[in-house]
């Protein structure tokens, strides 16, 4: 009987993972004391064809994705088609949009680099004191930048290049980061989690994403939108 009520409640754990999969509305792990009753809802999803983004960033007009292969990428927002590619020499990591240029971070390094949006010019190259630089943000005159060293976001003046504090964060890892709503976001890949936290570090909520291959995040006006290293980008309302 044990048996049998077992296997009953796995079944019926599964179902509900499978109707998140099959339906636009998601619901949060069941196993997670912490979770919401409902995440988010996916509000569109783009084909992003040959496109594996690691990060992204919102330009109020078009939606920048830099690429496994150090692409620097602009999308229509709408369909995910490529409007085109800014030119960069340098391996890229991460990126973020400031309301003007873009900031872009240097793989393998802790260089972060602010360029025209027009056409990749280098307008400032800030060296921070520490860190190995992964995904970036950018939010109230501040960047927000993932340490792949400790694992950790540093906050950093965009004009001096001084690393004013650091957040640390619950996950393994950091595969996407974004500020807003009064929250920072991350995606531990390693763990298969979104993770909402207050600007202290500390989980708000936990969430499972809307892939297993999840990469790359940004906010705007409300919604984030996650990328998908299969080749799709979603955009979210979470509640």
């Amino acid at each position: 009987m044990k048996t049998r009520r077992s296997a009953l409640a796995c079944a019926f754990i599964f179902s509900l993972l499978a109707l998140a999969g099959c339906n636009d509305r998601l619901f949060d792990n069941p196993l997670d004391p912490e979770g919401e009753t409902r995440a988010y809802e996916i509000l569109a999803t783009l084909p992003a064809a040959n496109i594996v983004p690691l990060d992204l960033t919102f330009s109020g007009d078009v939606l920048w994705v830099v690429d496994a292969q150090s692409r620097i990428l602009a999308l229509n927002y709408n369909s995910g088609s490529l409007i085109r590619e800014l030119d960069f020499s340098q391996p890229v990591s991460g990126i973020a949009y400031d309301g003007n240029d873009l900031w872009l971070g240097i793989k393998n390094s802790n260089q972060v680099v602010q360029v025209s949006v027009v056409n990749g010019a280098q307008i400032k190259a800030l060296n921070l004191l520490r860190g190995d630089v992964g995904c970036l943000d950018y939010a109230a005159d501040r960047l927000y930048v993932a340490d792949k060293l400790s694992n950790t976001i540093l906050v950093v003046n965009p004009d001096s290049g001084t690393i004013e504090r650091s957040i640390s964060q619950p996950g393994f890892t950091i595969n996407g980061l974004a500020s807003g709503g009064g929250n920072v976001w991350t995606i531990d890949a390693s763990q298969n989690k979104i993770f909402r936290l207050d600007d202290a570090g500390n989980a708000v909520n936990v969430y499972l994403p809307p892939s297993r291959s999840a990469a790359g995040l940004a906010y705007s006006q409300g919604y984030i939108w996650c990328g998908d290293q299969t080749g799709k980008i979603y955009k979210l309302k979470f509640q």
